[in-house]
């Protein structure tokens, strides 16, 4: 039981890690695509200017970075919960 909990720990850390690593990456990307510009993209038969893909990376940076850190606060949360329930603590 205690490996399991702290594969739980270290994974809630991995993800808050993971939700900081791809906010960056996505905003530098998203700008330098909005600044930089480019040919258009082709995504469904429709032609989608670069810059607007830029901006997608944005609203891409938003989503990643909620989804990791609600993945990482929930399973710190199902952690604290079953310790308080178990009545132990580490």
């Amino acid at each position: 039981m205690m490996k399991s909990r702290k594969f739980l720990k270290t994974s809630a850390t991995v993800f808050a890690v993971l939700a900081w690593v791809s906010l960056a990456l996505q905003l530098v990307v998203g700008l330098a695509v909005l600044v930089m510009g480019g040919p258009p993209v082709p995504i469904g038969g429709a032609e989608i200017p670069a810059r607007l893909i830029g901006i997608l990376n944005f609203a891409a940076a938003a989503i990643y970075w909620f989804l990791f850190m609600f993945i990482s606060h929930a399973t710190r949360a199902l952690l604290d919960v079953h310790e308080k329930a178990t009545g132990s603590s580490s």
